[in-house]
């Protein structure tokens, strides 16, 4: 016995979904690139904070600053994958029609 599962997909709200996610990610990318560059100025430029405790915090935040970009690059990137998989499923639902279509031709 076979047993056929069908799944319909709204490819447009998946494209929708997927720039959004790029989008915001953009943005907390943004956002994050702002609050970093405002802490690396506490020690030095505002001096909210200063002494070698500050020092040694705000070299511990600067250190983690990769950590966010990554964080936020690995969100980017499944938006990019929700895209380039929609792609590959509308080609596929385009081939299907085109075949279906020729077959009743």
């Amino acid at each position: 016995m076979t047993i056929i599962a069908i799944t319909y997909i709204n490819t447009q709200e998946v494209a929708n979904i997927s720039k959004d996610i790029i989008s915001l990610t953009d943005d907390l990318n943004r956002e994050f690139t702002n609050l970093f560059t405002r802490f690396s100025g506490v020690p030095t430029i505002t001096k909210e904070w200063v002494g070698n405790q500050a020092s040694i915090y705000f070299d511990k935040v600067a250190s983690d600053k990769q950590q966010y970009i990554n964080f936020c690059n690995q969100i980017r990137n499944i938006g990019y994958k929700l895209t380039n998989n929609l792609y590959e499923v509308q080609n596929c639902i385009n081939k299907n029609n085109t075949e279906e279509w020729k077959k009743e031709s």
